[in-house]
């Protein structure tokens, strides 16, 4: 009995100095991404932990995007009294951003030196990229992580259309029935791929979303200057008659002129029963490249605002402001009442969303044009206006890099990166939401 109390007292001493030195070892510092795959438009969690309290640890993050130009932001932490960084909840002490923002590393990046902004091919514009994460502690790389990004849900499909001559992609998801339908439009930059890419991220969240091209593609006008409204109104006849899209619950959504466009579509056809407008304007303009109106109907002008001939307020190596431009053609009192978009006639709730320093038009004074005449013409549905401080012309839909989102050498799109990045994230699941509760109500009429 002594010689086996012994050996168990033997053992109890080796299993008991075994645990403490496992609990006086330490986690390796390590940094993490939840989820690891994600929409663009999601936001992600990113954390450290296994410092010291009070240690210093730089998150470096890098992203090739499908145009093939290398981005990268970086910021250092201080880990608190548990050894841990959560972005969420901490600033960082230096770095690419400043401030408590659990996306700062994503809005924060910039072009790295010595590249040019690229285009992608049409064929993977919208593919998945990775972004990845770098833990540095004195200058030494300990820990990574990788973030999938997805411009497209698993689930989702496209599809090519071209009857009737639209020039247009829908995004759908594969299963669920009958779904509400998005009129998607882009803007001035003409094409389809700002369209696409916002279809395939409302596709993602549940619609059947038809991305236009109105010009600047084969088969349409070259230029932004009398696109008639019967071709848009092709596009909503076809979204109606399709199988998978539930007729009742029919939105249009538009950023910049395809905020106009999508305010001006609405006030004409009752089909749409929802509108979400980044950036709008409540008159109609002057053609882009051209004289006369932007759109035409039944083989008519649309009665539009002309262009005033403003001097050029660019200074030396300064970019353009258009602004004095706007403005000065909106003095033009007998023009604006002809060409003022009659949105009191949209059967269905407005949603307008502006960057109060928007300096490429006056997106935040029309935006509220247009709220202030739902109210006095006491419109029955819900309307609002989003306007947000410091913010400029390039409100986004996505979670990406708003270093560049101010404009340019040659154009001033006003705002700041991280007002920009802060309008995105708070007027983008508003904008979600709106489309839901309008679209789920006009299918109860």
């Amino acid at each position: 009995m002594k010689k086996k109390t012994l050996l168990f007292l033997l053992a109890a001493c080796l299993i008991g100095g075994m645990m403490t030195q496992a609990a006086g070892r330490k986690a390796a510092p390590t940094i993490r991404v939840a989820p690891d795959r994600a929409l663009v438009d999601e936001m992600v969690s990113v954390s450290i932990s296994g410092l010291s309290q009070g240690q210093a640890a730089t998150v470096k993050a890098t992203l090739n995007d499908n145009h093939g130009v290398a981005w990268r932001s970086e910021a250092e932490f201080i880990a608190d009294r548990n050894g841990v960084v959560d972005l969420s909840k901490h600033a960082p002490s230096r770095g690419s951003y400043t401030g408590i923002d659990p996306m700062g590393l994503f809005w924060s990046m910039n072009i790295q030196p010595g590249q040019a902004e690229g285009h992608a091919p049409a064929q993977t514009f919208l593919a998945p990229t990775t972004m990845k994460f770098e833990l540095e502690i004195d200058g030494k790389t300990v820990s990574s992580a990788s973030l999938t990004r997805l411009y497209v849900a698993q689930g989702v499909k496209s599809l090519e259309v071209r009857d009737a001559g639209l020039v247009a992609r829908l995004y759908e998801p594969e299963k669920g029935g009958r779904r509400p339908g998005v009129l998607v439009l882009g803007g001035s930059e003409g094409g389809i791929r700002s369209a696409e890419a916002n279809a395939a991220l409302l596709a993602s969240h549940g619609y059947a979303a038809l991305a236009v091209a109105y010009f600047g593609m084969e088969g349409l006008p070259q230029r932004l200057v009398g696109v008639p409204l019967d071709y848009l109104k092709k596009a909503i006849d076809w979204m109606g008659a399709r199988e998978t899209i539930d007729r009742r619950r029919l939105a249009v959504f538009g950023g910049s002129k395809g905020g106009e466009l999508a305010l001006l579509l609405a006030s004409r056809f009752v089909e749409l029963k929802a509108v979400v407008a980044y950036v709008p304007s409540h008159v109609v303009w002057q053609g882009i490249g051209g004289a006369g109106s932007s759109w035409t109907y039944e083989g008519q002008p649309v009665p539009y605002v002309p262009y005033k001939s403003m001097p050029s307020t660019r200074g030396a190596n300064q970019p353009l402001s258009l602004m004095p431009l706007y403005l000065g053609s909106l003095d033009d009192k007998e023009a604006v009442a002809k060409a003022t978009i009659p949105v009191e006639k949209i059967n269905g709730p407005v949603l307008v969303i502006s960057g109060k320093d928007d300096q490429l038009w006056p997106s935040s004074i029309m935006a509220d044009m247009v709220v202030a005449r739902l109210k006095e013409n006491r419109h029955p549905y819900k309307y609002e206006h989003l306007a947000y401080e410091s913010a400029g012309h390039a409100i986004r839909t996505t979670y990406g890099p708003t270093t560049r989102s101010t404009g340019n050498a040659q154009m001033n799109l006003g705002g700041q990166p991280a007002a920009n990045a802060r309008a995105q994230a708070d007027s983008w699941p508003k904008a979600l939401a709106f489309l839901k509760d309008g679209l789920k109500k006009a299918g109860a009429r």
